[in-house]
């Protein structure tokens, strides 16, 4: 049995193409079951996700240094504070919509004319 093993051997030697085929055949089975591959998915997937994080969080520090600067101004501040708590001024038209969806018919005398 040695000697058909080193003979099968001895043969694979003379043939450089077929050597290199099973050499890389054995890298990537061993790539995959120690699970660099899955690793690298894994770091790749992670980058994006924090490429994605570091976007979004650059955009936001844009919007706040943008309401920082427009803080300086007293009328941003005022429209600011009216967005926010729903406030009005004197003087103001104010709208206010019932929220069951009822309607109200125009002449509410009962008379149906």
């Amino acid at each position: 049995m040695f000697a058909r093993v080193y003979h099968w051997f001895h043969e694979l030697m003379h043939r450089p193409l077929q050597v290199f085929w099973i050499c890389l055949a054995a890298a990537l089975v061993g790539v995959v079951l120690d699970g660099t591959a899955f690793r690298l998915w894994s770091l790749k997937r992670d980058h994006e996700i924090l490429k994605r994080r570091i976007l979004e969080v650059r955009e936001r520090s844009h919007q706040l240094a943008f309401r920082i600067q427009k803080s300086q101004d007293l009328g941003f501040i005022e429209r600011a504070a009216r967005d926010q708590f729903d406030l009005v001024k004197e003087g103001d038209l104010v709208f206010i919509f019932s929220d069951d969806g009822t309607e109200y018919p125009e002449n509410s005398s009962g008379t149906g004319d």
